[in-house]
């Protein structure tokens, strides 16, 4: 799904499959999903992107979440990610090629990771839902999970 990563860290493999997984779906966040995010949070800071990253999730969120349910996994600046639905999309992947793991013990890590990742709490059900519509309305975003 977009190359090699050649790391054991979990957050480093997510956020490469999650980079390819949004190009070839057409989740990359477009000026528009980032111009309130940039308005409030100022310009990327020594190459960190907080406010792409956070675009970025909650258009995978909002693709993936309504297809696989779940918990959403909160923080700080919201709702961070559909882990569940995450890691039932990834399991997709794998079986249909999209993503293979070449180290089984990073393919563990991952699982594991998604698996546990508690962030700063966890909604399911109809509270997602309305949570995941609530950031929608706030980002001025998609909350329909179509390619853009």
């Amino acid at each position: 799904m977009g190359g090699e990563v050649n790391s054991g860290e979990p957050k480093v493999i997510l956020s490469a499959i999650v980079e390819g997984y949004a190009k070839k779906h057409g989740l990359v966040p477009t000026e528009e999903e980032l111009a309130p995010l940039r308005k409030l949070m100022g310009p990327p800071v020594r190459g960190l992107d907080f406010g792409y990253q956070i675009a970025l999730h909650h258009n995978l969120n909002v693709a993936l979440w309504p297809k696989h349910g779940g918990r959403l996994v909160l923080s700080a600046f919201g709702v961070h990610l559909a882990a569940d639905a995450l890691l039932r999309e990834l399991a997709e992947m794998e079986k249909t090629g999209d993503v293979k793991f070449f180290d089984a013990e990073a393919q563990k890590k991952v699982v594991a990771y998604l698996t546990t990742y508690g962030g700063d709490g966890a909604v399911t059900g109809e509270k997602a839902r309305a949570t995941l519509a609530e950031v929608s309305a706030k980002l001025g975003s998609r909350s329909d999970g179509k390619q853009r």
